[in-house]
């Protein structure tokens, strides 16, 4: 028996290393699990749950209702969402605009939110506990100064979190969140500084190694399941140490 066997998952941005690794993972714990992103993820149902993949675009609200009600359609109602969907534009502050801006805030924060209140409805409507994960970052604490945008996006899905689980507590639905230090093939641009970046993160995480998508999708697995029933509200930031080394 898996941890998820009979509950419905939907994980945003599941075509990408992290969401594809959790999708994958709570199939593998018995989960039917709809798999959203641009393009519609090729996920492995390998713990005998459905897997029904999903296009859309996150960053349209009328899209994301859309995917939202073709995942009910095609496995019911959502027990678990994972919202792992976002952008990272590396932009020297001087040169941001608004395009950039409304890019990486309508998916990053904008989805989050819409997503959030869409899966929470449908858990308040039947009466039934859920949980939302929400993908943050170390980005949200700490400072680049070229991925402004991104690190208020994360810093917002932060405070989210915390919010939504006050909101969301009253019918029994935890909001949490994992915060992914650095990770492995993780840049999507590469560093403008001649140095190798790996090789640097290497150095500076106590644990000499970057992260690895099964361990974001592992700490997803614990926070959704029942073992975490008291935790609610709180970032488990998975980073090799990194934070406290900073």
């Amino acid at each position: 028996m898996g941890r998820f066997d009979g509950r419905v998952a939907v994980v945003t941005g599941a075509a990408g290393q992290i969401g594809a690794a959790c999708a994958e993972a709570l199939a593998a714990e018995g989960a039917d699990v709809a798999a959203i992103d641009l393009t519609a993820p090729e996920i492995a149902a390998s713990g005998g749950g459905r897997v029904a993949p999903i296009a859309a675009d996150l960053s349209d609200p009328a899209d994301l209702e859309r995917a939202f009600a073709a995942a009910e359609e095609a496995l019911g109602p959502v027990d678990v969402l994972v919202q792992s969907a976002a952008v990272h534009a590396r932009v020297p502050f001087l040169e941001i605009d608004a395009a950039n801006i409304d890019h990486v805030l309508g998916i990053n924060v904008r989805a989050i939110l819409l997503g959030a209140r869409r899966a929470a409805a449908s858990m308040v409507a039947r009466g039934e506990p859920g949980v939302i994960v929400n993908l943050t970052s170390v980005s949200g604490v700490v400072s680049d100064a070229e991925s402004i945008a991104y690190e208020a996006s994360k810093g917002a899905v932060t405070m989210a979190t915390r919010s939504m689980a006050v909101a969301l507590a009253p019918h029994g639905i935890r909001v949490v969140a994992v915060g992914p230090g650095s990770m492995e093939k993780f840049q999507e641009l590469p560093p403008r500084d001649p140095f190798d970046l790996d090789d640097y993160e290497q150095r500076r995480i106590p644990l000499r190694r970057l992260g690895r998508p099964d361990d974001i999708a592992q700490s997803v697995l614990f926070l959704a399941s029942d073992a975490a029933a008291y935790v609610s509200g709180t970032v488990l930031y998975v980073d090799g140490g990194s934070l406290a080394a900073w």
